[in-house]
């Protein structure tokens, strides 16, 4: 692993929110780097709202934004009280106090010429900004594939971050879709996909742990999903499934985040359904229990643009518990068909439950739990170490012609 360098991360998402990629990269970095973990800078006109409907209280404004996390892990989060406006002189003016306040963290710290890390098509604004010594974008969705985003804005997103890739040191994809279609913007991307804490979720399955108390009066057999209730799942399909499958049932954990106003209408009706239940957002230590207390786990994800570039975190830690995992036919679940169920209509989704249920076994669980233990963390970040030391072998080797031979005067 690399070590001895600081990395300053900007995350498309705080540090509280439910743990991704980036959580698991940079707490395994901090061990022997230094991280400032940057999370994101709001726009004036929601942060408005939020204050008004009283989401945001007067203090919040106030708050700390330079806090440490872990030992080499800090979170800088950028002041509510100078939210990112969309016109000039007041996008100008608040763009200054927030740099000036990320400069004075890092002043604080002593990060000096950092690694910067970038997640999202329009952070490229960022580069140059802080002499740093290697700029890292790293690509873990189709973004411009995400539902909402107009047909107009979509060729908007696809030149900011074909500019960004092309500006970076290292791009680094998380699907072999995404390779295949990032691949060409620079030519020294690499391919690191998504994975699991292997011992976290092994610790849970060797001591056979009791489901957790929300879930010890469900009746089996329980499918579930475990992870962001997003636009990308088809709730309207989970809706049928439950429907029709009265006799399982089906739960869902984890934050709901619901644009889409089919998606809204299908969440209503699985709230209304009595073998259903929602049991929101859980701490990331509780993620294994949940799983493990599953007889079947779900990837209902729809089939679109955004879903097949995903490499799903959530099939590895399925894995890792050693569940039965029924999807629908995506990508991220075809390139593990050998333990997966792939249904590819509806009432295949139905047969496939049922038959994993049915025929499930320890041989199975265990190849299962085998092919999880090769995709840890831990490997990841090795993978990509190796790739940033050789990125800045190359763009900070001495050059021959610069060099004072031996004899010389």
């Amino acid at each position: 692993m690399i070590e001895g360098q600081d990395i300053l991360c900007f995350a498309p998402g705080p540090w509280d929110d439910i743990w991704r990629n980036r959580h698991h990269i940079m707490t395994r970095l901090a061990r022997a780097n230094r991280i400032l973990y940057v999370e994101p800078w709001l726009y004036l006109r929601p942060t408005w709202r939020q204050l008004r409907a009283g989401q945001i209280r007067l203090a919040d404004l106030a708050g700390a934004w330079l806090r440490q996390i872990d030992s080499n892990l800090w979170r800088h989060r950028p002041p509510l009280w100078a939210p990112r406006a969309a016109r000039f002189p007041l996008s100008a003016s608040t763009r200054a106090v927030q740099m000036g306040l990320l400069r004075r963290s890092m002043r604080d710290l002593g990060f000096r010429s950092p690694i910067l890390w970038l997640f999202q098509p329009d952070m490229g604004v960022y580069i140059g900004e802080f002499d740093e010594k290697l700029v890292i974008y790293h690509i873990v969705d189709e973004y411009a594939g995400y539902t909402g985003i107009s047909s107009s804005w979509r060729p908007v997103v696809r030149q900011m971050e074909q500019e960004l890739a092309s500006r970076a040191d290292l791009v680094v994809v998380t699907s072999p879709t995404l390779y295949d279609s990032k691949g060409g913007m620079n030519e020294h991307t690499v391919l690191v996909p998504n994975a699991v804490d292997y011992e976290a979720f092994d610790a849970v399955v060797r001591r056979q742990a009791p489901p957790p108390e929300d879930m010890a009066g469900i009746g089996s057999p329980v499918a579930g999903y475990v992870g962001a209730v997003n636009d990308k799942l088809d709730l309207a399909l989970l809706a049928r499934v439950a429907q029709q499958c009265e006799d399982w049932s089906f739960v869902l954990v984890g934050p709901l985040s619901i644009n889409d106003e089919e998606g809204k209408r299908a969440l209503q009706t699985l709230h209304a359904l009595p073998n259903v239940h929602i049991l929101g957002r859980r701490q990331v230590a509780e993620v294994p229990l949940y799983i493990h207390a599953c007889d079947v786990c779900l990837l209902p994800y729809r089939v679109n643009e955004w879903t097949r570039n995903i490499d799903s975190l959530k099939l590895y830690e399925y894995l890792a518990c050693g569940k039965p995992v029924v999807a629908t036919d995506v990508p991220s679940a075809q390139r593990f068909s050998n333990v997966v169920r792939i249904a590819r209509r509806e009432d295949e989704f139905v047969a496939c439950m049922r038959s994993a249920m049915r025929q499930d076994s320890h041989t199975l669980r265990m190849a299962r739990r085998r092919i999880a233990a090769q995709n840890t963390w831990q490997q990841r970040v090795e993978a990509l170490s190796e790739a940033i030391e050789r990125r800045l072998k190359e763009l900070h080797a001495p050059r021959a012609g610069n060099r004072v031979l031996e004899g010389e005067v």
